[in-house]
């Protein structure tokens, strides 16, 4: 079911528009001010099936992770083709932030239909270093979270996790180099006792990244780590 593409309008978004033009986040064609991405691409892109595994979130027609990762659950929007893997790229380099909006409310209405919402007690963002924060000027992963989680009661945690500065960008890294990427995640102090904790990302390629942060909060109590990203490759 196609969840609501409307951004909410509202003058101020009018004004705005008159002078930075809203894009589909799929395409990049100028669209109304009031909605989210084109309806076509939207039914267009390539969202995930029952081919997805529940517990890694990979293909299991692929390369299916169960039992290499530390995470309890995961879901993933779509598969990383397509127009989905067009809107991530302006996602993460081109300010398509309303792109973050269209996948965050997807996930949010399959952990709705998986009836797992209603128990996370806390989501998570994966940490972006500070120098790649500055540039960007904005986490995707925050924006992804943070649409979750909008007109809820859970909590949007940033405070728990943090990373360091890393020598290359995730993208460019291999499979045993994303492994020991995984190691710059580290957790703050905190208590998360009984807690199942959401924890959102862009983009799930190996699981390393999910896997270590998930282990990060277990240690701090976590009891459940339930996963959400945009897409799967």
């Amino acid at each position: 079911m196609r969840p609501p593409l409307s951004n909410g309008g509202g003058m101020k978004m009018f004004l705005a528009d008159l002078f930075l033009p809203n894009r589909c986040p799929f395409c990049d064609a100028f669209i109304p001010y009031d909605r989210l991405c084109c309806d076509g691409c939207f039914d267009s892109c390539a969202w995930s099936d029952e081919n997805i595994c529940p517990v890694c979130g990979k293909s299991v027609m692929r390369e299916c992770r169960c039992g290499k990762v530390t995470y309890d659950e995961c879901v993933a929007a779509a598969y990383y083709t397509g127009n989905a893997k067009a809107a991530v790229i302006r996602l993460k380099f081109m300010d398509g932030v309303s792109a973050a909006a269209v996948f965050g409310r997807v996930l949010r209405d399959m952990l709705k239909v998986r009836g797992i919402l209603d128990s996370i007690d806390a989501a998570v963002p994966v940490p972006m270093h500070r120098s790649g924060l500055s540039a960007r000027g904005y986490n995707q992963a925050e924006l992804i979270a943070r649409e979750i989680v909008r007109d809820t009661d859970i909590p949007l945690r940033t405070d728990l996790l943090y990373r360091d500065e890393p020598q290359t960008a995730q993208h460019d890294l291999g499979l045993e180099e994303r492994m020991a990427a995984a190691l710059q995640y580290h957790g703050r102090d905190a208590d998360l006792g009984g807690m199942t904790v959401l924890l959102a990302d862009d983009v799930l390629t190996t699981g390393a990244t999910f896997s270590a942060c998930a282990d990060i909060l277990k240690r701090m109590g976590a009891v459940r780590v339930v996963c959400a990203a945009a897409v799967t490759a």
